[in-house]
């Protein structure tokens, strides 16, 4: 058999559907109605009709980093950085309480020791004034440094947190609002609630 010879029951190359087309509809008898559309069954909505979005129900907050998508019905906003701030603060105050406490025991005191520690009363560089003002050993004065040092991170931690800005994303008021709308005409009143 030579290749030019087309073989039996096959199409000649002229009338061979190009690949990947569609197969043909066979043509439609004389006096038939072309086909409708089918209609939306009972009960539901006409085709292209989308219904307004439900409303949105979630956390009023969520963390935010450079670049990620925002939710449907949130923004970005912005607060200072309350877990640094609440961080330097829990640092600063027991230091600077028991710097005073003993500040106090030692103040009350009639005897020559009642004027060494009254420096502590002072935040943050007190413990460095009572080193040279106390006559405190190598024990006492490395006390009296770790007391400064804990003041200072717990103090430079509050003011950071408070002055530095963190970004996050907040729910919008539109996207859920429980109040009710209320219309009132001169023959009727509606009452419409979404939630």
């Amino acid at each position: 058999m030579s290749p030019q010879q087309p073989t039996a029951g096959a199409m000649p190359p002229q009338q061979q559907p190009p690949p990947g087309a569609l197969p043909q509809q066979p043509p439609m008898p004389m006096g038939a109605a072309p086909q409708q559309p089918m209609a939306a069954p009972q009960g539901y909505p006409p085709p292209g009709y989308y219904p307004p979005p439900p409303p949105i129900f979630g956390p009023s907050r969520l963390p935010y980093k450079e670049g990620d998508p925002i939710p449907r019905g949130y923004g970005i906003e912005t607060r200072p950085r309350y877990k640094m701030a609440t961080a330097g603060l829990a640092t600063f105050a027991p230091l600077y309480g028991m710097s005073v406490l003993f500040a106090g025991t030692f103040a009350g005191n009639e005897g020559l020791a009642s004027g060494y520690y009254t420096p502590l009363f002072i935040p943050v560089i007190g413990p460095f004034v009572a080193i040279g003002t106390s006559d405190a050993e190598s024990v006492g004065v490395f006390m009296l440094m770790l007391d400064g040092l804990g003041q200072a991170t717990g103090a430079a931690l509050f003011v950071a947190g408070m002055l530095s800005d963190e970004k996050f994303v907040s729910r919008t008021p539109t996207a859920f609002d429980p109040r009710p709308e209320v219309m009132v005409g001169p023959r009727a009143a509606t009452l419409r609630w979404h939630f």
